[in-house]
């Protein structure tokens, strides 16, 4: 199990739990639909807390006042985080299909999926028939026992940047537009918007050269 509290006792504190919650999702997790495997690439965290952490772009769902749960909604899907009274969702925008397959040197990632309603498309088409009798398995599963018997090759880089699509005449005032509340890894990998990662990174990590980050890159961003 993984422990999605967070600690509401300011936005540093949030931040702090949102970039512990998915260091774990990243590095510990993998997701089952059925006999199909992938790993979280391209996540985003948003989390509306009154009076602290008013993220107006948080859909503020009944279903995210829930934790752990699946929440499908008309722009993906969410794994939840709330608590009761806050509410927390953390869409998924990208996953890699593991398996043999999979090359080494490409993390094990026979295909990527990119896109929130891509992401929702390629787990939806790996459920049973709606007539067949098996039970669907569709979980997060822990492989931090075993991660290289699972196909899990350790993120070198954990990058948070802004997220993406995000309206910024909702706010007059830049609170949670700018946010970094995406989390993203293997940078090599089709992402998108890889020039706003490729200055993050060089915020978050800066002793990397400009050409070690475009070479993580897989081309010029900087």
């Amino acid at each position: 199990m993984i422990n999605l509290d967070i600690n509401c006792e300011s936005k540093k504190t949030i931040d702090q739990s949102i970039d512990t919650i998915a260091k774990k999702l990243f590095k510990d997790f993998k997701l089952q639909v059925n006999q199909s495997f992938y790993r979280l690439i391209d996540i985003e965290f948003y989390y509306y807390a009154e009076d602290v952490h008013e993220d107006i772009y948080a859909h503020q769902h009944q279903a995210q006042l829930e934790s752990g749960k699946w929440y499908f909604h008309a722009s993906g899907i969410d794994i939840t985080f709330g608590n009761g009274k806050n509410f927390g969702g953390i869409l998924i925008r990208a996953l890699g299909k593991v398996s043999n397959k999979g090359q080494q040197s490409k993390f094990f990632i026979e295909k990527e999926i990119h896109g929130p309603l891509n992401v929702k498309t390629e787990i939806c088409s790996n459920l049973n028939g709606v007539f067949d009798d098996e039970p669907n398995m569709f979980r997060l599963i822990d492989i931090s026992q075993d991660k290289q018997g699972a196909l899990m090759v350790e993120p070198q880089y954990i990058i948070n940047t802004r997220r993406i699509g995000l309206n910024p005449d909702k706010e007059t005032i830049d609170l949670f537009f700018s946010k970094k509340h995406r989390y993203v890894i293997f940078p090599s990998l089709k992402l998108k918007n890889k020039t706003q990662i490729a200055l993050d990174m060089k915020v978050k990590y800066p002793a990397l050269e400009e050409a070690e980050i475009n070479k993580a890159l897989g081309s010029k961003f900087l």
